[in-house]
């Protein structure tokens, strides 16, 4: 493909070729007590800066400290429930061995035999007695 030859020419001669005035920064008029003024005025945004600073630092200590009693209070909740659940495994296990001497009571052979001659009417053998089966 061929590319069209344009003549900028014409339209750079009719533009002007005067170049950008460069902008002046214009200082008003300045009275004595003006300086004054900007210095009250810079004093007073660096004072409400540093309030803010504070308050936000305040504001996070703060937190911290919400967040550590929350985190103290389920602790030691923690550890009640812990000493109570001991105290319950304590007992109960003061109940079991009262229980496993009582089994042992109820299984032995004296229990036994004063079951069967109370309770039944039997009697303990004096010899033993052998059946022949035929």
């Amino acid at each position: 493909m061929l590319a069209r030859k344009y003549d900028y020419s014409a339209q750079w001669a009719a533009a002007p070729q005067t170049a950008p005035e460069p902008r002046r920064r214009e200082r008003p008029y300045v009275v004595p007590g003006d300086r004054i003024e900007r210095a009250k005025r810079a004093a007073h945004r660096r004072d409400r800066l540093l309030v803010r600073r504070i308050l936000v630092t305040a504001l996070l200590i703060f937190g911290i400290y919400t967040l550590l009693v929350f985190q103290n209070a389920t602790l030691t909740s923690a550890g009640f429930q812990l000493e109570a659940l001991q105290a319950k495994e304590a007992q109960l296990m003061a109940k079991n061995s009262e229980l496993k001497i009582e089994v042992d009571g109820l299984k032995g052979p004296e229990r036994i035999t004063s079951f069967a001659e109370k309770q039944l009417g039997m009697s303990v053998a004096r010899s033993n007695i052998y059946v022949k089966v035929k």
